[in-house]
């Protein structure tokens, strides 16, 4: 047995479409092992050391067949990669131990491109594949055979299907079970033997076709699943004794889903709370990772490996009999900094953990006579009704579950040793018939010479895996009726949907009833013409390409799935088709946009089969509006329920989250109208409570009095997060003496960066009363964070109406930095306003409408934008205020200017015809109050011996002295500013 730290790499990719038009800037390098990222705010370098680090941004250009080539020494190629990864696990697996290879990062990082690879850019899996074969081909002949299996799976919301398995085995799933010497396994999958790199070609093309035709009737993009390619090396030969061993290894070749779900998901809790699973097993897999780097360090911490399915499987991968290596995909982009130093972090806690691997060797007949014991253990507990280990009920207590169990178990086992006992030639006849028999690998050669429809998906490794071919003259029907030669499925797709005519080579489309689809981004409303490259979406989720192979060049632009979707946006008018004039933020936000439109889409068709009386809307919202320091606009989801007058504003990761289980009970539903899981017979996705806490917006407080020393006070509107005034905020900022008490003369400060910096300030924050806000809303607090300061100030929960006094007052108090001076000079206060809805029962007119008539009365109205557009300008300018308070700083300055002359005239008053030092000007400029000033005077006549009747020593002269300063201002200011 042999111990070893997992091996980690980390690889950043080229700039993206998405990046370019964002011009985004390079915030990554790397320098030997080392990969360095700077934070795009404060400039601030972080440095992490792993196995590899791979740059792959630049530096490459592409050959005649499309393979990128390194131009220098610094790029790191596919073959490279493959070199310092992939030979090492080929290298254990013949060794006889187990081997693992996961990727992990953001959707769009790379990680397929690393671990699949595109079109002549082959990746690890593929590679390995190929590798295996040739070692496997110059042993034939030799006293040792090799038997390799390849097993494909897919994890998606706590559901394991068999990708290799037929469409009731993947409509079923998998269970998984726990074996004492093999630890987790998924029961029944299909392990088919392979001795060909070609076989392995056509399993994985089928397995990506079944992955893909999932994802795409439900746009539950492969982002949110996570992938298993599993090889198993099987090296059987003699021994010096001359018993048959079998040295055998696993090779797991992991794909997760994209880590910006869980990490958005970890911050709201929303997922977890709810129930679902989608981001369950990317949590659970951290909080295992996390274990597990502990456990290392010496510490003595459960790892948490039955949280979910995803970490079940992992468990050898990652703390038991494997050696396993991990690559961490990011972006060079500064937009995406945040979702970078996640992965980072998660790779430099995973580079601490420590596996076991031992040689998996062992006699063939010991390992039959396991499986006999096994399996008369079984039997003797079905016969006689005896409770069956827990390990197999996976937390069933179903006593018909328990049999079923026992069942499978049996047939596994007998279905291992016919396995073990057949020759190779017979195993091998077996898995031929299968593998000739592919639907896909047929259809693929045929769409070399026949015009066809082709799938484009969001992850291009699974682009191109459907096809349909339109062959023939005449007219091919698409939809979802039996007799539909394109058959598509999902929401929005009618029984007949479109029909496609050729006729001597040329091709046209038309539209049934009122079925969306789209051409070239438009919506298509006549009979067209069907050309080579034309973009086709049907429905919501179903996007094609149409291809004519004679008319096909090595030139023709690649359709994606980001160009289409930017492509409708455009032709709909939700974007700008000209970015010059948008910020970066503004463009990023836009990009998250056209990604969650489809979604959108989805559930709002849903909600209308359903007839939900819920409509959705995407809501991009500013940082002044959410009232984040960020300065980013982001999106949210608008969900308004139309027949109770309600409406809440989702996270865009609630959304999604909420959306994958709205998917859920539409699959459940749609057959029988009969909700068949438990979890959704009292729990409805379309539905939030009105005691759900609302962000009904934000007031942005500018502190620029308080630097001044000088109190603010006033009504502050409430920016909704539609960017429409909500109501008003009255807030005071009032400055503090040393013992805590509000001032009760005002400080003269003209220059805050230097009379107040690194001194101690104290002010007062008190909110007084919320007004105008809608009587909708009750249960209102507000709450806010200061300057560098992470903890939430909230403010007491008042009913509202005229319950609207929040009476709160709290004293903060600072070192003055020159951060917190830039914060009171140049930024706001933002201050939340939090509340609940009130419960209201359904309107009986509008409960008679629809949700189908009311969304298409909204959207010809257009008063509401179902799909949401970036709003650049607010209708409330939030510069108003600051303006204002400006102004009254100014006035105020203007005032202290005007004192500091009344008090300069005094002195020149009192010195008549005397010289005045410097030092005494200084000190009368300076002069906090009246107490001061009359002091300064008195000390100045005292010292030169000025005549007594002109010494003004009482405030009764000073005030004469300021009557005849006033009537003569003109003059003696003059006089004044000429001293200064």
């Amino acid at each position: 047995m042999t111990e070893e730290n997992l091996k980690v790499a980390v690889r950043v990719r080229p700039f993206n479409d998405r990046e370019k038009n964002a011009k985004s800037k390079l915030i990554v390098q790397m320098a030997g092992n080392q990969t360095i990222i700077t934070n795009p705010k404060t400039n601030e370098e972080k440095k992490y050391a792993y196995d590899f680090s791979y740059w792959s941004h630049d530096g490459f250009k592409v050959d005649a067949s499309g393979y990128s080539v390194p131009e220098n020494s610094k790029y790191a190629d596919q073959q490279k990669v493959f070199n310092d990864l992939g030979s090492g696990i080929l290298k254990n697996a013949w060794e006889g131990y187990n081997a693992s290879l996961f990727a992990y990062g953001q959707t769009g990082s790379g990680k397929s491109y690393s671990v699949i690879g595109y079109g002549a850019n082959k990746g690890i899996v593929p590679i390995t594949c190929e590798e295996i074969f040739k070692k496997a081909d110059s042993m034939k002949g030799s006293d040792k055979t090799v038997e390799c299996t390849f097993s494909m799976l897919e994890i998606y919301s706590e559901m394991v299907r068999d990708l290799l398995g037929s469409k009731a085995e993947r409509k079923t799933g998998m269970q998984v079970r726990e074996d004492p010497k093999i630890g987790f396994y998924a029961q029944g999958q299909k392990k088919i033997l392979v001795d060909s790199y070609d076989d392995i070609t056509k399993l994985m093309d089928e397995g990506n076709s079944n992955r893909t035709i999932a994802a795409t009737n439900m746009n539950a993009t492969s982002s949110r699943a996570h992938t298993i390619v599993t090889v198993n090396l099987v090296q059987k030969y003699k021994n010096e004794a001359g018993k048959e061993m079998a040295k055998s290894s696993m090779i797991n070749l992991v794909d997760l889903a994209g880590s910006e779900r869980a990490d958005a998901t970890g911050a709201t809790g929303d997922r977890l709370k709810e129930g679902a699973a989608i981001n369950l097993s990317l949590t659970s897999l951290g909080n295992v990772i996390s274990a597990l780097a502990d456990n290392s360090a010496g510490k003595n911490v459960k790892v948490p490996y039955r949280d979910s399915v995803l970490t079940k499987l992992l468990m050898n991968a990652l703390g038991g009999n494997s050696k396993t290596i991990m690559i961490a995909a990011i972006s060079p982009a500064d937009i995406n900094f945040d979702e970078s130093v996640s992965t980072l972090r998660y790779a430099d806690r995973a580079k601490q953990i420590k596996t076991k691997a031992m040689i998996n060797e062992d006699p063939t007949e010991k390992l039959i006579k396991e499986l006999r014991e096994e399996n008369a253990k079984l039997k003797k507990m079905l016969e006689s009704g005896g409770k069956i280990d827990p390990a197999l009920l996976n937390g069933t207590e179903d006593n018909d579950a328990e049999e079923e169990a026992l069942r499978k178990q049996l047939a596994e086992n007998d279905k291992a040793m016919k396995s073990m006992q057949q020759t190779y030639e017979e195993k091998l006849a077996e898995a031929k018939s299968m593998t000739e028999n592919l639907r896909s690998t047929k259809i693929h050669e045929q769409a070399k010479t026949i015009p066809h429809l082709r799938n484009v998906n969001m992850d291009p490794s699974l682009s191109g895996t459907i096809i349909y071919l339109i062959e023939g003259e005449g007219l091919k029907k698409v939809g979802s009726g039996a007799d539909s030669q394109v058959k598509l499925k999902g929401i929005g797709i009618l029984e007949s949907h479109a029909t496609i005519t050729s006729t001597g080579g040329k091709f046209k489309i038309e539209r049934h009833n009122d079925a969306k689809v789209l051409r070239n981004g438009k919506p298509l409303t006549v009979p067209s013409d069907l050309v080579h490259l034309d973009r086709l979406l049907f429905g919501t989720s179903q996007y094609y390409i149409f291809i004519e192979p004679s008319k096909a060049t090595p030139k023709d632009p690649q359709a994606t799935f980001e160009s289409m979707q930017d492509e409708i946006a455009k032709a709909a008018g939700l974007i700008s088709k000209d970015n010059k004039n948008m910020t970066q933020e503004e463009i990023q936000c836009q990009s998250e946009l056209i990604d969650l439109i489809p979604h959108i889409e989805e559930a709002n068709a849903i909600s209308i089969a359903l007839d939900k009386k819920v409509i959705f809307t995407a809501l991009p919202v500013s940082a002044d509006a959410r009232g984040d320091y960020d300065g980013k606009f982001r999106v949210f989801v608008s969900v308004k329920n139309f027949a109770l007058g309600l409406e809440w504003i989702w996270t865009k990761e609630k959304f999604l989250n909420r959306k994958s289980e709205i998917v859920e009970i539409y699959n459940d539903l749609k057959d029988d109208q009969v909700i068949q899981q438990e979890k959704y017979k009292k729990y409805d996705p379309f539905y939030e409570s009105p005691d759900t806490p609302t962000l009904v917006g934000s007031a942005m407080v500018f502190p620029k009095s308080f630097a001044y020393m000088l109190t603010s006070k006033g009504d502050y509107k409430i920016l909704s997060l539609k960017s429409k005034e909500a109501g008003l905020l009255n807030v005071e900022i009032i400055p503090c003496n040393g013992q805590g008490k509000p001032l009760t003369e005002a400080i003269q400060i003209r220059d805050p960066k230097t009379e107040l910096l690194n001194k101690t300030v104290t002010f007062l924050i008190t909110i007084n009363e919320i007004k105008n806000l809608s009587e909708k809303y009750e249960d209102i607090y507000c709450q806010f964070q200061l300057f560098g300061d992470k903890t939430l100030y909230k403010t007491n929960v008042i009913k509202g109406g005229k319950d609207n006094s929040f009476k709160y007052s709290k004293q903060f108090t600072f070192i003055a930095t020159e951060q917190l001076l830039d914060f009171l000079m140049n930024k706001c206060l933002y201050i939340q306003i939090w509340s609940e809805q009130k419960h209201a029962k359904p309107d009986p007119v509008a409960s008679k409408i629809t949700t189908k008539e009311y969304f298409d009365r909204e959207k010809e109205l257009k008063t509401t934008c179902i799909s949401g557009k970036v709003v650049i300008n607010h209708l409330l300018d939030p510069e108003k205020q600051k303006l204002k308070d400006d102004l009254n700083i100014a006035l105020i300055k203007n005032q202290q200017n005007e004192t500091i002359l009344n008090n300069i005239y005094k002195l020149m008053h009192s010195a008549g015809k005397s010289p005045i030092s410097r030092e005494t000007l200084n000190k009368i400029i300076n002069a906090k109050n009246d107490a001061e000033v009359q002091a300064i005077l008195a000390e100045y006549a005292k010292n030169n011996n000025v005549p007594g009747k002109e010494r003004p020593t009482s405030a009764s002269s000073i005030s004469s002295v300021d009557s005849e300063y006033k009537g003569r201002r003109g003059h003696n200011k003059s006089q004044a500013c000429n001293i200064l």
